[in-house]
């Protein structure tokens, strides 16, 4: 998304309809995955509740979430009005996105406390 001040036209659209496709296909589905994925974890280790590392990990989960939210809505407000895009706003939530997910899996590695 980031890309969509600099193109016109076509491309610029290609662009932002792909963005929505990957979205909804990659990271929705990846998003699913995970969350079933760890609930089925707590459910095999019910002890693992009271780790204060699966805490901070289920914040940085829901964050993700969040950030993940916040992305759908702009890429839709962005096909509304292209001209709003800014490549610094993108370049900062795929900055966020990747920081959230290291620190998750670091987390999840290394079980610090």
């Amino acid at each position: 998304m980031a890309l969509v001040p600099d193109e016109v036209g076509v491309a610029k659209e290609r662009i932002i309809v792909l963005a929505r496709r990957l979205l909804r296909v990659s990271a929705n589905s990846g998003a699913a995955v995970a969350i079933i994925f760890g609930i089925l974890a707590i459910i095999a280790e019910p002890g693992v509740l009271a780790r204060g590392w699966l805490h901070l990990k289920l914040l940085l989960v829901l964050f993700m979430l969040g950030v993940q939210f916040r992305l759908y809505q702009r890429i839709r407000a962005v096909e509304e009005a292209p001209l709003d895009a800014t490549r610094r706003e993108f370049s900062i939530m795929h900055g966020l996105v990747s920081l959230l997910l290291l620190a998750t899996l670091v987390l999840v590695f290394f079980k610090p406390f």
